[in-house]
This record gives structure tokens, sequence and C-alpha cells, in this order.
């Protein structure tokens, strides 16, 4: 993966945006644009992964928001992956993320909780 953008794999089930290491000022729009290209392209559900990132600012937490707002306008189930524990989870959790956004524990569960969905 590219330093900096964002992972993406797209399913017949799913695409899902897999986050840097970093999310921040610096790369945030280009990962929202990732986002915004996936949800266009009329995929049937989002998951965006943060497992994998150790640093996530108030841009990322901008992507998710902007990402679940387009989502919910284009009627497709979205499900955000937190770290158990960490700096992630823990501005998640102070941004009230949880009471905006569907949140998994890994991409199996998110996975899993789309089955409905479909």
């Amino acid at each position: 993966m590219e330093p900096g953008v964002a992972r993406v794999e797209v399913t017949e089930a799913c695409g899902t945006l897999t986050f840097p290491a970093e999310v921040d000022l610096g790369n945030g729009e280009a990962i929202y644009e990732q986002a915004a290209a996936l949800l266009d392209s009329g995929v049937p559900a989002l998951i965006i992964d943060l497992s994998h990132c150790a640093f996530c600012d108030s841009s990322g937490l901008n992507v998710i928001t902007r990402s679940q707002v387009r989502a919910t306008a284009r009627g497709v189930p979205m499900w955000v992956v937190l770290p158990t524990r960490g700096i992630v989870r823990r501005i998640s959790e102070v941004a009230g993320l949880q009471r905006r956004v569907a949140i998994a524990p890994d991409v199996a569960t998110a996975r899993e909780a789309l089955v409905p969905y479909r």
C-alpha cells in the first residue's frame, strides 16, 4: 500500500477502505475521496477499517463522518472497524463516534453484520 493512502478492496458484498498507519490533515481529504469514489461506484456496503491505524486526528474522524453521511444518502450500510485499544480507539470514544456509526471489532464481524443487507 502506498504510504498515506487507504487500501481499497471491493468484493461482491462490500467495499473495504483500510486506513493507513497515520491519518491527518496531510492525507485525510485524499482518503475521503477514496471513500466517496467507492460509494459512488455503487458498492452495496462500506467497511472503513482502522484496525492497523496507529494515529488518527480529527481529519480521520471527518473522513468517517462525511462517508457516513454520503453512505446514508445512498442507502448504503456502513461499518467502522476500530482497534480494541490505543489512541485511535480513545480519540473515537472521546469524539462520540460510536453514537454516529456502527462499530465492529474486526472486519470479519463487520462483514457478518452486513449479511441482512444483501
